[in-house]
């Protein structure tokens, strides 16, 4: 058996984006929600970078392509950051360090781990539903 070449391979091999267009629209859609996270301390700063990525990757012809769809799985880095900082809530928290205690108030990490299962799982049936549609 032998194999056809890339080029004789089908349409649906030359329309498929490539992996590094995936982790730029990742990487765009998780600047974006920590910088709406962080709107009061750091979101100043990395929205402008996030628009930024956004408008290169709209602009950019290799990037205008089914896999913007990354976008939305990149947004649930946010809350799941959020999720993992509040681990140990809700209700206050206290920790022991080597100059004395320090307590905190936490809130509960599921709403924010399910805001993030429900973005990857809109992104990854995105993804899936672009590429049986080819």
């Amino acid at each position: 058996m032998t194999q056809t070449p890339l080029s004789q391979a089908g349409p649906s091999a030359s329309l498929r984006p490539p992996p590094w267009s995936y982790a730029w629209w990742a990487l765009t859609g998780a600047v974006v929600g920590f910088g709406v996270v962080g709107l009061l301390t750091i979101g100043i700063f990395l929205l402008p970078v996030g628009l930024a990525l956004l408008v290169v990757g709209c602009l950019w012809k290799p990037l205008q392509n089914s896999s913007a769809t990354a976008a939305v799985g990149g947004l649930a880095a946010a809350p799941l950051y959020l999720a993992w900082v509040n681990r140990d809530g809700p209700g206050t928290v206290c920790e022991t360090l080597a100059d004395g205690t320090s307590c905190a108030e936490r809130w509960s990490p599921w709403p924010f781990l399910a805001v993030a299962v429900v973005l990857v799982a809109v992104s990854v049936a995105a993804v899936t539903k672009t590429r049986r549609a080819r």
